[in-house]
C-alpha cells in the first residue's frame, strides 16, 4: 500500500547519481541533519555497497557551512570508524 503523503513526492524512476547540489537549512535546523546522518551511519552496513559508493561521493560533492578540507577517502574512513565505534543506549522510557 501507498503512502498518499509520499505519493505528492514522487519523481520519475531514474539511476541514483551524485548531484552537484547542496542542502539550503536554517542553524536552528543542524541538529535535525545531524540525526539524519547519524541514523544513515548506523544503518550503513545493510546499505548496498553501489548506494554507499554514491553517498560518500555525494558528501564530497556538497558544501559545508564550515569550509574544511575533506574528499571521499576521508568520509569513508569516518564512516567506517565511527560505526565501530558506535555505543548501544538504553531504550527511552514510554511517552505517558
Amino acid at each position: 500500500m501507498t503512502d498518499p503523503k509520499r505519493a505528492r513526492y514522487a519523481v520519475a524512476a531514474r539511476e541514483p547519481q551524485v548531484e552537484l547540489k547542496t542542502l539550503k537549512y536554517r542553524e536552528h535546523q543542524e541538529h535535525l541533519l545531524r540525526r539524519l546522518g547519524s541514523a544513515l551511519v548506523l544503518h550503513w552496513d545493510q546499505l548496498p555497497d553501489e548506494l554507499q559508493d554514491l553517498i560518500i561521493d555525494q558528501a564530497a560533492a556538497v558544501e559545508d557551512r564550515d569550509p574544511a578540507p575533506h574528499d571521499a577517502s576521508d568520509i569513508e574512513s569516518f564512516v567506517r570508524s565511527v560505526r565501530t565505534a558506535s555505543i548501544a543506549r538504553p531504550p527511552a522510557p514510554p511517552r505517558v
